[in-house]
């Protein structure tokens, strides 16, 4: 009996010990991108650090001008930026090899369209991002777009084009 409980305390402790490690490198990465994206800072909390399991997870964030809040009081765009910032952040710990974002950049103004493009951008370098978006500075910073449109009775019309960007089209200039 005392063997089985000495077992079951063992993976408790490295269940948690795997847990805060994990979280602790997810926050490191949270904090570094949501500074990156709002010139503020933001952080994941722990309701019960001592006890992890037996709690949940808080998020705040300052933005550049703006007093520190949680998740629950920002409005939409930077409840969105906060989101962006922990997929990110878990994306850098974790990362899968393709992600796919619905529009979410829709309650972004355009400022903030591009910070997270240049987001987008630089992560696309180690996985693959398919993002849904009507905004032009998102379409903008694509590699390859495809045109979804609808033309008469429902008939949907597809396009595809691939992008070149400004850095590719000076160098073909010099060169």
């Amino acid at each position: 009996k005392q063997e089985i409980q000495n077992r079951m305390t063992g993976y408790e402790n490295l269940k948690k010990e795997t847990f805060l490690n994990t979280f602790n490198a997810v926050n490191g990465y949270f904090m570094e991108i949501f500074a990156d994206l709002t010139d503020g800072s933001g952080r994941l909390i722990l309701e019960n650090p001592d006890n992890p399991f037996l709690g949940g997870l808080t998020v705040e964030g300052q933005q550049k001008n703006k007093k520190n809040q949680k998740l629950a009081g920002m409005s939409g765009g930077e409840k969105t930026l906060m989101a962006l910032s922990l997929v990110f952040a878990v994306q850098r710990y974790l990362p899968a090899p393709f992600y796919a974002l619905d529009e979410v950049d829709a309650a972004l103004d355009g400022f903030n369209v591009e910070r997270i493009a240049r987001m987008i951008s630089a992560q696309s370098k180690k996985t693959q991002f398919v993002v849904i978006s009507q905004r032009s500075q998102m379409i903008e910073s694509a590699d390859r777009m495809i045109g979804v449109t609808q033309k008469d009775k429902g008939v949907t019309k597809i396009s595809g084009v691939k992008l070149q960007k400004e850095e590719t089209k000076e160098a073909a200039l010099a060169g």
